[in-house]
């Protein structure tokens, strides 16, 4: 460094030091303003930095050029590319901090439709919209490989959407308070797609269910398909992630398991938006690999589209940023100069995700109860369980920590489902998939220094960890649905190198490998299609026994239309507010008669009511007998024979 620039940064050095005592003193008198002290330091640290800048200039000054100069030609050398990308980060940015200051039940129509079309032109700006014109790209679809891969996204839409309405048999009460939210929308009642609502789910997802209404009515089906559709979406990423790691043959068995496993279809049945998760997780590390892989700044800011996104759906997706953080520094871990090398790239993305992410995380700035409100209701730290479990069984906190790890980690090969989303009274995993899922994750644990073999294991323990082990109740088959992507396709890596192994001993014939891994896979098929369409849907095991109840009672009162009203004297075992009954029954008047009836004249009764009366009250029918001898009297049985509630019609 020469003498004149020794002189520069000494006298930088020294005002920097003057204007941090100075930012010191302020922070510390009584009457000063702490905003002047922090104003002051950050002059000092702005100062300081470029102290030191001047005394290593080169390469501080190259990385920052390098990742400028990416991001320009990210834009292909376009001004007009760039006009686009800064117009659509003003249109996200304006949508994003003008929507919280609006009524819940103002339109919001035009703030989404900015946040879209953001969205649309900042990415725009960095595709390469020639690529679509590529008549190659076309003729591959229509490849072998390509009819196959569709074959199996149409395979798994139909497997979840036909008689959707009836399987499961049930609507569950949370599906109809998704339902109830939709409906909200449709009234106008919900109009902010960007903030939170029934039990804090965001409130997007509540728009896409109301378009299903919208096309086909307040149906269970209706609530149901939003489901189906996007599992064809999440087989389609799963195959092209598992292919990029591990070529067609692993990819396509992870994708054919996919479209049959039990789990998988289940949840992709129901009017929840947990099956989501996979689709958010799987665009994102698809999008992010190929992005890096070939250095292409249109599918990195795909990848951050599907990172940002996934904020908006069930809480376990917001593991997905986490995910792609980890994996970003596993790249960089195993990759000599990465971060020069994809700097631009990965700022791309960041920006793409924050952009994506923008208006709820403004709702959650204001409202940030609502951003860890699931997590004070279940998690066992918040929301008191360690406290109680160590004062009622003396078990340390270490213990009850390994004993919630042991029911997570298990809950594929062990532990069965203890809640009544799913319960299939087994592991989430049937005998022979089991044994094939541990086969993979052993040949992971040996292969752990290949990224594609850590990012499995790193997901699979994510989710075991902050969806079993921090929250009550595990292994909630809910909060285990991300885990679906990697368990799949570590099956599959389980079943090629098992049948790999077979092959060595015929010589290590390749055709061998593939015609065994076929008839394992074929095994696993038969095994899961036959559980839950032959054992689980006959036995009507899904949803407890109050809410068939009320299944069954708001299908009888849809039947009666519109205009009914209906005393049900059900409390205290079950209310007409149950959300399974109004969702079903629309238009229909609930009373609920909490006190024993002994005198029917007491209640306004319109003619034509329905009296409905559960097992345990059925005794108090006789009261209406002398008020209204010419009642019809109708009893309702589920299919075991046990009797739901008793039914009287007045004339």
């Amino acid at each position: 460094m020469g003498a004149e620039k020794r002189g520069k940064a000494l006298l930088r050095l020294g005002v920097a030091t003057v204007c941090a005592f100075a930012a010191q003193c302020l922070l510390t008198a009584r009457r000063a303003s702490v905003w002047d002290g922090i104003a002051l330091y950050a002059l000092a640290m702005a100062i300081l930095a470029g102290a030191w800048r001047e005394r290593a200039p080169a390469r501080g000054e190259g990385l920052f050029r390098e990742v400028i100069r990416g991001l320009w030609q990210a834009l292909d050398r376009s001004a007009l590319r760039l006009a686009m990308a800064l117009v659509g980060c003003a249109l996200v940015a304006s949508a994003a901090f003008a929507a919280p200051g609006r009524h819940p039940q103002q339109p919001y129509m035009d703030l989404l439709a900015l946040w879209l079309v953001g969205l649309a032109a900042f990415g725009g700006a960095f595709v390469r919209w020639g690529a679509f014109s590529n008549k190659a790209l076309w003729r591959r679809a229509l490849q072998p490989e390509g009819v196959g891969v569709g074959l199996i996204v149409l395979g798994t839409i139909l497997l979840r959407a036909v008689a959707v309405e009836y399987i499961p048999s049930v609507l569950s009460g949370d599906e109809a308070s998704f339902g109830l939210e939709a409906l909200r929308v449709l009234r106008r009642e919900l109009g902010n797609p960007f903030a939170t609502g029934w039990l804090s789910h965001p409130s997007l997802y509540f728009f896409i269910q109301a378009a299903f209404i919208r096309w086909f009515g307040a149906t269970t089906a209706a609530l149901r398909l939003s489901s189906a559709f996007i599992s064809g979406g999440s087989v389609l990423l799963l195959y092209l992630l598992a292919k990029r790691f591990w070529g067609r043959g692993v990819a396509f068995m992870a994708a054919l398991y996919f479209a049959v496993y039990h789990y998988a279809i289940h949840f992709g049945r129901l009017g929840l938006n947990n099956i989501w998760d996979t689709f958010w997780a799987l665009g994102s590390l698809y999008a992010l690999t190929r992005g890096l892989q070939e250095r292409h700044p249109g599918w990195m800011a795909l990848g951050g589209l599907f990172t940002g996104m996934a904020i908006y759906f069930y809480l376990g997706a917001r593991l997905v940023p986490v995910l792609a953080g980890v994996y970003i520094l596993l790249w960089a871990w195993q990759e000599k100069g990465f971060w020069r090398a994809h700097g631009a790239h990965l700022i791309l993305f960041g920006v793409m995700a924050l952009l994506a992410a923008l208006p709820l995380l403004a709702f959650f700035r204001l409202h940030p109860e609502q951003f860890t409100a699931r997590w004070r209701w279940v998690g066992i730290f918040p929301s008191g369980w360690v406290a109680s479990e160590m004062a009622r069984t003396g078990r340390s906190v270490f213990s009850l920590l390994w004993e919630q790890f042991l029911k997570s980690i298990l809950a594929f090969n062990a532990i069965p489902d203890p809640t009544f989303w799913y319960r299939p009274e087994r592991p989430l995993l049937l005998w022979m998939s089991a044994v094939w899922f541990v086969w993979g994750v052993t040949y992971c644990l040996v292969h752990w220094r290949k990224r594609p073999c850590a990012l499995l294991l790193i997901w699979f323990l994510g989710v075991v960890i902050f969806g079993g082990v921090l929250l009550e109740n595990p292994p909630s088959s809910p909060r285990f649905v991300m885990a679906i992507p990697p368990v799949v396709m570590m099956i599959a890596l389980g079943i090629r190198q098992a049948a790999g192994l077979v092959s060595d001993l015929w010589g290590g014939r390749k055709a061998v490998t593939w015609i065994m891994a076929l008839v394992l896979l074929g095994l696993c098929t038969y095994e899961s299609l036959h559980f839950y369409f032959g054992v689980y849907t006959p036995r009507r095991m899904f949803s407890d026994e109050n809410t068939a109840v009320a299944d069954a009672i708001g299908k009888y009162l849809r039947a009666k239309g519109p205009g009914t009203t209906c005393f049900l004297a059900g409390p205290p075992r079950l209310y007409f507010g149950h959300a399974t009954i109004p969702y079903l029954a629309q238009g229909v008047t609930g009373v609920d008669i909490v006190e024993p009836l002994t005198d029917p004249q007491s209640l306004d009764i319109p003619a034509g009511a329905v009296f409905i009366f559960l097992p345990e009250r059925a005794g108090e029918l006789d009261a209406l007998w002398p008020y209204y001898p010419q009642g019809t009297i109708w009893r309702y049985h589920d299919t075991r024979g046990n009797l739901q509630f008793i039914a009287y019609e007045l004339p």
